[in-house]
């Protein structure tokens, strides 16, 4: 939860309908993030700690912090794994 994360540079990203749909050019895909996933990334625009990335899901979104944690460490796992964020 100390781990700070910060999305890179490459991909772009650009809102239709009522999602975020992000091209990572280097890898030549295509993503689509529901709400909670864009707000994910929108807050990983600068540095954050995993914490405090929960603790604003959990201020803005009706779900505990336990179901946020595991939920949001999943999704940035993933998100590493496709190397489209930067962890330290």
């Amino acid at each position: 939860m100390n781990s700070r994360v910060v999305r890179r540079s490459g991909p772009i990203a650009a809102p239709v309908d009522n999602e975020l749909v992000m091209l990572d050019i280097d890898a030549g895909k295509y993503y689509g993030l529901n709400g909670i996933a864009s707000a994910i990334w929108q807050n990983l625009e600068e540095e954050i700690s995993v914490g405090d990335l929960c603790r604003q899901l959990c201020e803005s979104y009706d779900v505990g912090m336990e179901q946020c944690s595991a939920e949001v460490l999943s999704f940035l796992k993933e998100l590493e794994t496709r190397n489209l964020i930067s962890v330290e």
